[in-house]
C-alpha cells in the first residue's frame, strides 16, 4: 500500500471542497484482500456516509448485463455473434441491414452505428421493458454499422431484452439470482422504491452557485439493463474481486474464465469521452467495459453518471487491483481523480495531482460549452414575437420513439411534459423555443410549424451532438 492510500482519511475533506461534493464511499481490493472500505463526507445534511452507504452506480450497470449473456453463452443459450432477430423476431432498427445482422457483440460494445439519444433513454421511457423495443426503430443512426464506437444506452437495453427472451425471466431476476445471490451483494438493488426501503441511502446533488442543491432519485424504468444498479462501496468489492477472477466464486463456477476475458477484452476502437488524458491510451471498448490502457498496462473500467451521482469501477489485472468509488454529485470526476491517484500508488508512478490535472483538461471544454451559448445568443433575432398567440401552440404532440409531449399555456407562458417529466418553453425568436427539463437540466430547441395559421407541429434537436438528426413531434 502506498503513500496515497494511506493518506486517503487526511485527504478525503480537501478532495471534497475541492470538487464541491457532499460524499463518497470507497473500496480498493489488491490480491484478494480488501485493503479499504468505507466512507467519508455527507449522504445527506446530517448522516455520514459509510461502506453501507446506497448510490446508484449508473452505467457501471452495463457490465452486469454482459456478464449475465456471458453466463448464457457458456450454456449454449445465446451466441455473441449471431443475429438478436433470431433472438427476438420483432425487433427493427432503422436499417433494415442491420437489423438482419446485429449481433450481441454489437450491442454491447456500442459499434452499432445508432446515435447517442440520450434523453430518449430517460424522458420517454415506458415502465415496460418489452415496450421499448418498438421504439428502437426510429433511432436514425449516426455512424455506418461497424465502422465506429458510439455509445448508446438503448442497445445494452435491447441486449438486456435477449437475456430475458432466452430464458423467460427478467433482467432483474437474472442478475439478482446468478450475480448478486451467489456474491453475497445482499444490499444491492434495482429500483428506487428498494433504495428507499433502505435508511442508509445517500441524496445525490448537484453543484450551484448557492450550494449543493438535492435532487429527485431517477428512475431508469425499461433501461434498467443500461444503468439502474444501485450498491455500495462493500458489496461492489465482492463484485470487482470476482471479475478479477477465473469465473468463480467460493468454489462454484459462475462463468468460464475464457468468458470473463472475452468481455474483458478490446472490441471497437473508441471513447464516449470528449476529452483525453495522456496517461490513458489506446482508447478501445469489450464488452460492457471500457478496455484502455493507463501507463502501458491495462485496465478495465466503467463510470457511472445518473442524476445526482457519479461512480467508477476499476480494474488493474496486472497489479490483481479493483478500485470503487461511488459519489453523491452529479457528473462529477472525483472518482476519476481517486482512482488514477490509487493506480499510480501501485504502479509507483511519480505522484500527480490528478485533481488539478483533469480540472485542467476540462477548463477548455467548459469554455466551448459557454463560447456555444454565447453564440447562440449572438444569433438570435430581437425583437420577434410569435406567429400566433401562445394559447395555440397549446396541445398534445407525438412522435413514434420519441412519446408524448403535451404544451400548456398559463400564466406563466408555456410549459410543457414530455411523459411523466415537466419543463418549460421560453421563446427565442419568431415560432422558435428553448424547451428546459426541470429534471437533469436538458435544453433543446423546438421549431413549430404552422400551416394556414394553425401549429401542426414542432421539429426539436432533442441531442446536441452533430450528425443527430431532429425529431419531429405531430399536433394531434
Amino acid at each position: 500500500m502506498g503513500n496515497y492510500v494511506q493518506a486517503l482519511d487526511s485527504r478525503a475533506d480537501e478532495l471534497l471542497a475541492k470538487w464541491n461534493l457532499q460524499g463518497f464511499s470507497i473500496g480498493i481490493i489488491k490480491d484478494g484482500k480488501v485493503i479499504v472500505s468505507g466512507g467519508y463526507g455527507k449522504r445527506n445534511d446530517t448522516d455520514p456516509v459509510d461502506e453501507n452507504t446506497l448510490m446508484p452506480i449508473g452505467s457501471a450497470t452495463k457490465s452486469f448485463t454482459a456478464l449475465i449473456l456471458g453466463m448464457l453463452v457458456d450454456e449454449g443459450k445465446v451466441s455473441w455473434d449471431t443475429p438478436v432477430i433470431n433472438y427476438i423476431p420483432s425487433f427493427k432498427l432503422y436499417d433494415s441491414y442491420v437489423t438482419a445482422h446485429v449481433t450481441l457483440r454489437d450491442l454491447l460494445s456500442h459499434r452499432t452505428g445508432v446515435a447517442a439519444y440520450d434523453a430518449q433513454s430517460i424522458y420517454p421511457v415506458p415502465e415496460v421493458r418489452s415496450e421499448m423495443i418498438p421504439m428502437l426503430e426510429y433511432l436514425q443512426p449516426q455512424y455506418d454499422f461497424r465502422a465506429g464506437f458510439k455509445y448508446s444506452n438503448q442497445m445494452v437495453m435491447l441486449a438486456g431484452c435477449v437475456a430475458e427472451a432466452v430464458t423467460g425471466k427478467s433482467w432483474e431476476e437474472l442478475v439478482k439470482e446468478r450475480i448478486l445471490t451467489p456474491l453475497g451483494m445482499n444490499d444491492t438493488v434495482f429500483t428506487i422504491a428498494e433504495m428507499e426501503e433502505n435508511e442508509n441511502r445517500s441524496l445525490g446533488y448537484i453543484a450551484t452557485p448557492q450550494g449543493n442543491m438535492a435532487q429527485p432519485y431517477l428512475s431508469l424504468k425499461a433501461v434498467n439493463p443500461a444503468g439502474g444498479i444501485v450498491s455500495n462501496a462493500k458489496d461492489m468489492l465482492k463484485y470487482v474481486q470476482f471479475q478479477l477472477g477465473d469465473g468463480s466464486w467460493e468454489g462454484k463456477k459462475l462463468v468460464e474464465k475464457a468468458t470473463l476475458d472475452e468481455m474483458h477484452k478490446p472490441q471497437v476502437l473508441g471513447s464516449p469521452y470528449l476529452f483525453s488524458l495522456d496517461e490513458i491510451t489506446e482508447t478501445t471498448y469489450g464488452l460492457g467495459w471500457f478496455t484502455d490502457l493507463y501507463r502501458g498496462n491495462r485496465m478495465c473500467s466503467h463510470g457511472g453518471n445518473t442524476l445526482g451521482f457519479s461512480a467508477l469501477m476499476t480494474l488493474l489485472p496486472c497489479e490483481n487491483l479493483g478500485v470503487i468509488v461511488l459519489s453523491n454529485g452529479t457528473t462529477n470526476f472525483l472518482p476519476n481523480a481517486i482512482t488514477y491517484q490509487i493506480l499510480d500508488d501501485y504502479l509507483c508512478a511519480e505522484e500527480k495531482d490528478w485533481t488539478a490535472s483533469i480540472n485542467a483538461v476540462l477548463g477548455p471544454l467548459f469554455a466551448g460549452m459557454a463560447a456555444g451559448m454565447q453564440a447562440k445568443e449572438a444569433a438570435r433575432v430581437q425583437g420577434t414575437s410569435p406567429s400566433l398567440p401562445l394559447s395555440q401552440y397549446a396541445g398534445v404532440y407525438q412522435s413514434e420513439g420519441f412519446g408524448t409531449i403535451t404544451v400548456a399555456c398559463g400564466e406563466q407562458g408555456l410549459t410543457l411534459q414530455w411523459d411523466t417529466y415537466q419543463g418549460i418553453l421560453s421563446h427565442y425568436h419568431y415560432d422558435v423555443f428553448d424547451a428546459a427539463m426541470f429534471v437533469y437540466g436538458v435544453q433543446f430547441p423546438v421549431t413549430f410549424l404552422i400551416e394556414d395559421g394553425k401549429v401542426t407541429g414542432f421539429d426539436a434537436v432533442i441531442e446536441p451532438t452533430p450528425g443527430i438528426p431532429q425529431v419531429h413531434f405531430v399536433k394531434q
